[in-house]
């Protein structure tokens, strides 16, 4: 899989509720991109994300083998909110 093209500390909105590997993600849920990592192992690439609005990490594992646009079906990048 070649991208996802995330920016760290770029905010995302999630376009709409799906399960991930080791997560669910809610529609209009707003996330900022923290780091990526990659496991040789497993083929899988881990997309990690803090919350705006609770404590805590999300995370989006990727096999390598998946579509690489998926990512712009799922996340949207957005300006963040104003405080």
């Amino acid at each position: 899989m070649s991208g996802p093209y995330f920016k760290v500390g770029q905010h995302y909105r999630v376009r709409h509720s799906f399960t991930a590997l080791r997560d669910s993600f809610v529609e209009g849920e707003l996330l900022i991109y923290e780091s990526s990592a990659y496991s040789r192992y497993d083929g899988i690439t881990g997309y990690f994300f803090r919350q705006v609005t609770k404590p805590g990490m999300r995370w989006w594992d990727v096999y390598d083998d998946e579509p690489g646009g998926r990512w712009l079906e799922l996340f949207e990048a957005v300006e963040a909110p104003a405080v």
